[in-house]
């Protein structure tokens, strides 16, 4: 079977959220299928040389002389496409795709995040099966981010992406043969409200990645958070560790610090960091999780977002005790208080890390009831057989029969 696997970004050398979706992806087309990559660059440079299977990479990232930029927005504005997108219109990357397409006649073509836009109706005359992987609800993001986001400048743009995603995301199944989701709930209220064939294909991780993680000791009196600042709920968690719960946490065990660690951080962010006692930046180190491992528990106040949150996927695989969120957890088949602990309120936070540190026992055993959970649920593997019964056009089994 010939497939044509098309992302934005450079897959390999992933270190969080879409990459590693698409590294997954990647894998698992690439150990069952004749694959061709044929990648779009918007945030990342190529890298040389590139795998065997890679049919083209096209560098596509927004210009940088700043009246063409403007022009890109207000165009974008104009057509009702994110910003990127319009970019890539620019450019010609949707006829390249299809021309890529046309020459090579695939059985499957799989459109990874976010090569929707423009992308399905110049590809679907050209192949079979067209497989669009939408992973999550993103107009959800954006209706929160109207609701919870501070001034008028963060909300208008919310408005805008919410208009635009939703479009889009009701556009979808006239285009797609099928829809993938990583979490049952999304692709349940998506088929209902589209009638569009869906499929799960859950985030997963390659579990023996993170064992060298296991051995590091944490700091003593010390957790830390993980994320990519530029995204709204982790500066909004980022600023919530910082503002309430490590002063509440410092009010019993005044010794306590927070390592806050990824790319991104705004000046506010990193300002608000050197004016917090017991705060610490490490921003973008070259490997994040052996700086949450060293840094002890992760504490992820996560109030906005949707999808599964491949950093708990992480942790859990470094047996770094977690703890999070109701909606931190969404997705996640993972057992409150057994495996992970969830908390809401500041005080919940605290208590919890505070009872982490007191009794070492009761984290280590948490510790390896959630490993053996990703183990189960979680690895590559599971995303590999999801994908193999994609291409075969077979069902998913039923919950719960892969125990």
């Amino acid at each position: 079977m010939k497939v044509v696997f098309a992302t934005a970004d450079l897959p390999w050398e992933a270190v969080s959220g879409a990459k590693l979706r698409d590294l997954g992806i990647y894998r698992a087309l690439d150990a069952q299928a004749d694959l061709e990559l044929v990648c779009f660059p918007i945030w990342s440079q190529p890298q040389e040389p590139t795998p065997p299977n890679v049919a083209r990479v096209f560098p596509s990232p927004m210009p940088r002389h700043p009246l063409r930029r403007v022009a890109i927005r207000s165009a974008a504005t104009v057509r009702g496409r994110q910003v990127f997108q319009e970019n890539l219109a620019r450019l010609g990357a949707m006829e390249r795709l299809a021309g890529i397409v046309r020459e090579t006649r695939p059985d499957v073509v799989v459109l990874g995040h976010p090569l929707y836009d423009g992308f399905l109706p110049a590809v679907r005359p050209y192949v079979g099966r067209l497989i669009v992987d939408l992973w999550q609800l993103r107009s959800v993001g954006a209706r929160q981010r109207l609701h919870t986001g501070s001034g008028l400048g963060r909300r208008g743009r919310a408005a805008l992406d919410l208009l635009v995603l939703a479009r889009l995301e009701r556009e979808v199944p006239r285009y797609a043969d099928e829809v993938w989701f990583v979490e049952q709930a999304e692709a349940k209220v998506y088929a209902e409200r589209y009638g569009a064939t869906v499929r799960v294909i859950p985030n997963t991780i390659r579990v023996s990645d993170y064992v060298p993680y296991r051995a590091l000791a944490a700091e003593p009196c010390t957790f830390g958070f993980v994320g990519i600042y530029s995204f709204d709920p982790n500066l909004t968690a980022a600023i919530r560790l910082l503002t309430r719960i490590l002063p509440l946490v410092r009010s019993h065990r005044p010794e306590a610090k927070l390592v806050l660690i990824g790319r991104d951080p705004p000046p506010s962010l990193r300002a608000l960091v050197e004016r917090t006692p017991g705060a610490t930046l490490l921003g973008d180190v070259s490997d994040a999780m052996a700086a949450l491992a060293e840094a002890g528990p992760l504490l992820a106040p996560l109030e906005a977002g949707t999808g599964t949150r491949l950093k708990i996927l992480e942790a859990t695989a470094s047996a770094i005790p977690v703890v999070t969120t109701s909606l931190g957890l969404a997705g996640l088949d993972f057992i409150p208080g057994q495996e992970i602990v969830v908390a809401e309120t500041d005080g919940e936070f605290a208590d919890a890390l505070l009872r982490l540190w007191q009794e070492p026992t009761l984290m280590a055993e948490m510790t390896e009831r959630a490993l053996r959970r990703v183990e189960l649920r979680y690895d590559n593997a599971v995303l590999h057989a999801s994908v193999g019964r994609a291409l075969r056009g077979e069902p998913e089994p039923a919950a719960g029969a892969n125990g």
